[in-house]
């Protein structure tokens, strides 16, 4: 007899009861995540051929409020097997619906099938095709189906009955009462362990915080999202089970009861056998991991070592050693994740693969500006325009290189001012350098006076070369120099060079080297001015500071001079003016 016929008779109302005694006990501890809920029924609705099925047969189930009854393996006339299971389940929801349900069935034997009647309604018929894989006589299968029938519908009158949609009722209003009480009892308990993760990690690591700086927030957060996780599927898993076990009460809604557990436990099924199957495929994952961080420490070491002069190579600078780790090490990484991506879960699917192309593309698209920032910071690294620390000038910025990377350059300006600077603007403008050569050769600072033609030259080169030697950070040697760069129409461009070996000093230079040059222009006599105001300050004093002027300095009067006499002209003078006043 089939394993699936003994489902029936006096059993049945065993086995429900049992069911009905789990699936309350897997409410109270959350049924291990619902996969034990109501199991035995469950695994009803996922029937397995016989043992003793005939090669090429396709069982088709006749099931009963979500329950298997029996299994049929042939057709009769022009309905199959799976026609005649759905034609069985119709007529015996009808025959439940009929006069006297609870009458009892009756076999006719005909020629070619045995018919089970329940009244007048005919419910099924057995036919020898049924009965022969089975080594059953269709006598005996019929009287078997009989059985089962019959223990279906009398535990259906049953559920049906007051008392048992009473006892149903119960069920259901008791699970409410402890699916309200578990709800409570998880978020109490929720707080209790937020707050004691909130203590255990200011005890255990507190001190670590204070010495090393270290703060618990982070990991406080990370543990309480956990916690809030954990708790989410506990709530989740508890709705769950409750509802599959009211729909379960009920003969109506049954059916769907057990659908939906049988859904769980087929998830439940599948991420667990996913799991153990991709075991094999974590050792691999471990294994390449492993190796390229042992990799990444190797090459560290040695470039480590070479930035540090401990390893030297012929035309490689020291200061390469970190951008060329920076690009070995990614190198790595992408090696590994290569070889990684074939034993992520789901790589081979379709869906794996959309996904990676979507991304990719959204990575071309977005990260084109990233690129080339990063192309043009390597570029620029085995270039060496310059060197953290050095005074330079990018585009319109002036100021030191405090940090560079493979994507920007940071520059403090003289006034304490951050600019960061994208590698791919470094690259497409022109880079001034003030420290490279300032501390084998000294950079040249100048500054440029306008000094009328009444003024001799060599006293303005006095002037000025004395201005120079008063500035401490200038140096004497190589001495400093003029150049006279233009003779323009009222004044001479006198262009004072000096050498200096602090770039960083540049500005506080130039304004000590300025205000000398006033000094030392006032000691002199000259007046740094513009000729033109001078041709013309006719009565107006000088504009040397009072302190250098002689102490018996007046301001110039207004000259008048008189005009050529009539006889030195050729003509009649008719006017004169005084020589002077």
């Amino acid at each position: 007899m089939s394993a699936s016929l003994n489902s029936g008779g006096g059993t049945w109302d065993h086995r429900r009861m049992s069911a009905m005694r789990n699936s309350l006990r897997a409410v109270c501890l959350l049924a291990l995540l619902a996969g034990t809920a109501r199991a035995d029924d469950v695994a009803q609705l996922t029937p397995s051929p016989s043992d003793n099925s005939a090669p090429g047969d396709s069982p088709a189930p006749v099931s009963f409020r979500g329950n298997v009854l029996f299994e049929l393996r042939s057709g009769i006339g022009e309905l199959d097997a799976r026609a005649r299971a759905e034609a069985v389940q119709t007529r015996l929801v009808r025959a439940l619906a009929g006069a006297d349900p609870s009458a009892p069935l009756r076999i006719v034997e005909r020629e070619d099938s045995s018919d089970i009647y329940a009244g007048e309604q005919l419910i099924a018929s057995v036919t020898t095709s049924d009965a022969a894989p089975l080594g059953r006589t269709r006598a005996q299968l019929a009287a078997d189906y009989r059985t089962v029938l019959q223990g279906a519908i009398a535990t259906e009158m049953r559920e049906r009955s007051a008392r048992g949609l009473l006892i149903a009722a119960i069920q259901a209003l008791t699970a409410s009462v402890v699916l309200a009480l578990l709800l409570w009892l998880l978020g109490r308990g929720y707080n209790g362990v937020r707050s004691a993760i909130r203590g255990w990690l200011e005890r255990m690591i507190g001190r670590a915080r204070k010495d090393r700086g270290l703060a618990t927030n982070v990991l406080e957060d990370i543990v309480v999202a956990a916690t809030r996780s954990a708790l989410f599927i506990a709530i989740v898993a508890a709705i769950f089970v409750y509802v599959e076990f009211c729909l379960s009460r009920f003969p109506w809604t049954r059916a769907a009861g057990l659908r939906l557990g049988a859904a769980a436990i087929s998830a439940l099924r599948t991420v667990g056998d996913a799991i153990f199957a991709y075991v094999p495929n974590i050792f691999v994952i471990a294994l390449i991991v492993v190796v390229v961080r042992y990799l990444l420490k190797i090459v560290r070491a040695a470039f480590i070592r070479v930035a540090t002069g401990r390893i030297r190579f012929a035309s490689f600078y020291p200061e390469w050693a970190q951008p060329t780790y920076s690009i070995v090490r990614f190198a790595l990484l992408a090696i590994g994740a290569v070889m990684i991506f074939p034993y992520l879960p789901g790589a081979g699917s379709e869906g794996f693969r959309s996904v990676s192309v979507f991304v990719g593309v959204l990575l071309s698209l977005g990260a084109a500006s990233a690129v080339a920032n990063v192309i043009a910071g390597l570029v620029v690294t085995y270039m060496r325009p310059f060197q953290v620390g050095d005074r330079v000038k990018i585009a319109d910025t002036i100021g030191d290189v405090v940090a560079k990377d493979l994507f920007v350059v940071r520059v403090r300006t003289i006034k304490n001012v951050e600019i960061t600077v994208p590698n791919a603007l470094v690259l497409a403008n022109h880079i001034v350098n003030f420290s490279a050569t300032a501390a084998a050769e000294g950079l040249i600072l100048h500054t440029t006076v306008t000094i009328g033609y009444d003024v001799d030259w060599r006293k303005v080169h006095a002037a000025l070369l004395d201005a120079a030697r008063r500035v401490e950070s200038l140096l004497d040697d190589p001495a400093p120099y003029v150049l006279q760069t233009a003779l323009n129409d009222f004044y001479v461009s006198y262009e004072l060079n000096a050498y200096t070996r602090e770039p960083a000093r540049m500005a506080q230079i130039y304004s000590e080297l300025h205000a000398h040059i006033q000094d030392c222009c006032n000691e002199a006599g000259i007046e740094i001015m513009s000729p033109h105001y001078s041709a013309i300050r006719d009565g107006n004093a000088s504009a040397i500071p009072t302190q250098y002027l002689p102490q018996n300095y007046a301001a110039p009067a207004f000259q008048f001079f008189a005009a050529p006499s009539a006889s030195a002209t050729g003509t009649r003078s008719t006017s004169s003016a005084p020589s002077g006043t």
